[in-house]
């Protein structure tokens, strides 16, 4: 009966989806020759952060990641400043846009120094108290209040709007891109991009004020090349090269993000919390958000950003690719904050359990999971094929990746422990790094943090991995390009 009720209640809401659609109109650009926002100047020295889905897990960690980065001390040019004060561009996904929006929106302006003679300045150490706070809030509970407040039933699109009022209620306040790209051009934020999905196409939308061309990095263009070079001498053919040629040609698109402009849309006034919303809406229970230019077909359902990549270094990667190009004189650094669910948390529990349906009730993404990690395996290797090639893609010393994992923090025991976990466990008993791991590994993927240790736990985890990877990133930003 159980199964029963839980397949009719999916059915009821996939019906009740189409009898309540929404489409968001977006009016056609002015010109249609020109991005909707001006592009802007470049440094000389790119640092990106990949901010990975995961929901609240991953927004909370997020800050604290963003807190424990803004306390690192680099000197540039014979001046102190923090390292999170270089950040020049965000790509984040899911949770982690949540986490991206708010930084970019709420954090102090440019003027206010960021580190003060000891620690952070207190407007900073105000600013992540609250950014922590917002984040742990019970996302799921105020926005199911709304869908019964506004008889929305269990329509999954208008919950993703459910979302969106609730994010704005409590610290948006229905900003837009306009006021997003104010902040971006003051210096008062750095550039932003939010990862969605379009269900028509397959192919990811970056939400963002950057213009298309920004992301236009040929990077098929650039392997035919190589092949073509390695065919005068090598094993592959003329035949056999036309073939390949043919094959990636097709498959080009794919690798490049659409944008608002490309469609022929200006998203001038599109709220960000509804941006972070469609980055975020996860199927059959949220979104998609459905974007029509001035309320027109063609239609673009966009959904969850992590059903392409899950991190958000792609979009990120394919920009400074084009940015840094073979031979330049610029050098970017990438640090990825990864809080996504590892694939492994609960296979030990899925080996004991004889009830294969459960899977779904405890990691209702695990399909996904299995297409994402098959996926990574073959994205990890052409990536470091082509890298130890040399010619495609840049060399450590030009881009370089900093992978800061939620459950790769080295924990000791008990006495490590955050305050807000220590009646968890028993003091008396000897607590394993490996169980306090396992406890931060199962952390589950929701719109709220479930206990206040879960919370610290993610805090602490973030100032440990930060600590962890400091010298490389220290070392990195204070070498000149």
């Amino acid at each position: 009966m159980k199964m029963i009720s839980v397949v009719l209640s999916v059915g009821l809401m996939i019906a009740l989806t189409g009898c309540f659609a929404k489409i968001y109109p977006l009016p056609a650009p002015l010109d249609k020759n020109n991005p909707v926002f001006a592009p802007l100047a470049d440094q000389d020295t790119l640092v990106g952060l990949a901010v990975s889905g995961g929901g609240s897990r991953a927004a909370t960690f997020a800050a604290s990641a963003l807190e424990a980065l803004a306390d690192i001390r680099i000197t540039q040019e014979g001046k102190e400043r923090s390292a999170l004060e270089t950040v020049t561009h965000m790509s984040s996904v899911s949770g982690g846009s949540l986490a991206t929006a708010y930084y970019a929106m709420k954090k102090p302006p440019k003027s206010v120094p960021v580190l003060g003679e000891q620690g952070l300045s207190p407007m900073y150490r105000n600013f992540f108290s609250d950014f922590k706070t917002a984040m742990q809030m019970d996302f799921e509970w105020r926005a199911a209040v709304r869908q019964l407040l506004f008889f929305r039933a269990l329509n999954p699109t208008k919950f993703a709007y459910s979302f969106s009022e609730v994010w704005d209620s409590n610290f948006f306040e229905k900003m837009t891109f306009s006021q997003l790209y104010a902040r971006e051009q003051s210096g008062d934020s750095p550039r932003i991009i939010l990862n969605g999905t379009e269900y028509n196409s397959g192919r990811r939308l970056a939400l963002t004020t950057l213009a298309s061309s920004e992301f236009d990095y040929d990077f098929i263009e650039q392997l035919i090349k190589e092949l073509k070079k390695h065919g005068q001498s090598g094993p592959v053919t003329p035949n056999n090269l036309a073939i390949i040629e043919s094959q990636l040609k097709a498959a080009k698109k794919q690798f490049l993000p659409l944008t608002f402009d490309q469609i022929g849309a200006n998203h001038q006034n599109l709220q960000l919390s509804l941006a972070v919303a469609t980055s975020a809406s996860f199927p059959p229970v949220v979104g998609p958000v459905t974007y029509g230019v001035d309320g027109k077909p063609p239609y673009h359902h966009i959904g969850d950003g992590g059903l392409f990549d899950n991190l958000g270094t792609e979009s990120l990667t394919t920009l400074f690719l084009k940015k840094i190009p073979q031979a330049s004189s610029r050098k970017g650094l990438i640090i990825v904050i990864d809080a996504s669910f590892p694939f492994d948390a609960s296979s030990g529990e899925l080996s004991i359990d004889e009830k294969g349906f459960e899977v779904f009730k405890n990691d209702p993404s695990r399909i996904v999971g299995i297409m994402e990690e098959r996926a990574k395996v073959y994205q990890l290797l052409l990536w470091e094929s082509l890298r130890a090639e040399g010619v495609i893609l840049p060399d450590p010393a030009h881009l370089m990746f900093v992978i800061l994992k939620h459950t790769d923090a080295d924990w000791t025991g008990y006495q490590d422990l955050p305050e807000a976990c220590r009646n968890d466990f028993d003091k008396n008993k000897n607590v394993t790094p490996e169980e306090i791991k396992q406890i931060v590994s199962s952390i589950p993927t929701l719109f709220k943090i479930k206990t206040a240790c879960h919370g610290a736990l993610l805090a602490k985890a973030a100032q440990k991995v930060v600590a962890q990877k400091r010298q490389r990133i220290v070392d990195f930003l204070q070498t000149a390009p």
